[in-house]
């Protein structure tokens, strides 16, 4: 894609003008992009290919995708054609990548290019919403399409918001007070026991061990910062590691297990129930749903199923029985839809279901979290507390007996 410098001229006031960098095929479609409310496009002029900037690569954020497959959903509704309600939507976006990425996608439909490799020569969606748009377009509802996946894509934003929520702030509190700690023992207990030597004060049996763990503390805490800062950025550059924590999590922890299978089953019920209500075949569905969890333990099992389910001819139901990653519910539920031809709604059905049982478990793991983030700073202010106000206590009744001899 080249990169035009198109410079703006205000209408009323000429000598008025702005220049903007616009990714684009050709300068008509330059222009096209670059009009504005109140200017006139002046001159485009193509960039040198040193000082061209490539955001194409840039990915479309899960917010910017709700809302395009929203407005995209709400224009073919109004029987406005794939490629001109990509026009309109492209027209006045503040970023510049993503307007030139949907008239490239205009410009290929305008080709005669089908509309979900269109979207896919984009490289910036992944397999299964272009598989949700092959199927929507085959169907003749891809309007329906777009619907779906903003809804998807709006869940999954509303749980990742939660959990970063019930843990981001937890985990900044716990390391305010642990610096607050450090800095407790290694700056105001040290004053204090400073105090106690310069009026000649011996210090009490507690005390002593409040100065004692002072000492550890302040030989000790660069270790301990250095220790917890690689902890830190390693658990945000391994995922290896992240998953071994997460499952020693889920063993020791009944509810934590429960939230994390709750938020992977209802990710996995809600692409299939996504994809087969759109007109995807059952086996590859299951095979594109089961990406969703890609990375976990449940991966695995998933695509096991859907491979037996495929090969073998078994039922769907029976078929995720023989590898049992799933809650009984789901796979009594799936087996009742096939029977009865049904199984659209009751993957609806579990999807729903799913997505209320994983809200209230979120709600309790986050009452929980907030709970024990309270407790470890009462117990942190309260070694603060001893560190520099107990042996200036006990110290006070020993001067006054002194004083008084």
């Amino acid at each position: 894609m080249n990169v035009f410098q198109v410079t703006l001229r205000n209408i009323k006031r000429p000598e008025v003008a702005k220049i903007i960098d616009v990714e684009a095929h050709n300068r008509e479609q330059a222009a096209m992009l670059s009009e504005r409310a109140g200017f006139r496009v002046a001159l485009v002029k193509a960039m040198p290919i040193g000082d061209r900037k490539l955001k194409g690569k840039k990915n479309i954020s899960m917010k910017e995708m709700v809302k395009m497959f929203r407005a995209l959903s709400s224009m073919l509704k109004a029987n406005i054609s794939t490629a001109d309600a990509l026009m309109y939507y492209a027209q006045g976006l503040p970023d510049a990548g993503l307007q030139g990425s949907l008239m490239s996608i205009r410009n290929r439909l305008e080709a005669g290019m089908p509309v979900h490799i269109a979207f896919a020569k984009e490289r910036k969606f992944d397999a299964t919403i272009i598989t949700m748009i092959e199927a929507g377009s085959d169907a003749g509802k891809l309007h329906e399409a777009f619907t779906s996946m903003a809804r998807k894509i709006k869940v999954e934003m509303a749980f990742a918001s939660k959990l970063r929520n019930a843990l981001l702030v937890p985990c900044l509190v716990i390391l305010f007070q642990i610096v607050l700690f450090i800095w407790s023992q290694i700056s105001v207990v040290g004053q204090v026991e400073d105090t106690l030597k310069s009026i000649r004060q011996e210090p009490d049996g507690l005390s002593k061990v409040i100065f004692s763990f002072s000492h550890i503390v302040k030989a000790t805490w660069p270790f301990f910062i250095i220790g917890l800062a690689s902890f830190i950025v390693a658990l945000f550059r391994s995922a290896n590691l992240r998953q071994t924590l997460l499952n020693f999590g889920m063993e020791k922890w009944r509810l934590l297990k429960k939230l994390v299978m709750g938020l992977r089953q209802t990710a996995y019920i809600g692409t299939l129930q996504m994809l087969y209500a759109n007109g995807i075949n059952l086996a590859r569905a299951s095979m594109l749903a089961a990406k969703v969890v890609q990375g976990t333990p449940t991966y695995a099992p998933l695509v096991e199923a859907s491979q037996i389910y495929e090969g073998s001819g078994l039922p769907f139901a029976e078929a995720l029985k023989k590898r049992p990653i799933l809650d009984p519910q789901v796979m009594h539920m799936i087996s009742i839809g096939e029977r009865s031809a049904s199984l659209p709604e009751q993957l609806e059905m579990l999807r729903d279901i799913y997505e209320e049982d994983t809200a209230q478990v979120m709600s309790d793991f986050t009452q929980i979290i907030n709970l024990i983030t309270l407790v470890l700073a009462m117990f942190l202010i309260g070694l603060v507390f001893a560190g520099a106000m107990l042996p200036i206590f006990l110290m006070g009744p020993r001067m006054m007996q002194s004083g008084m001899r």
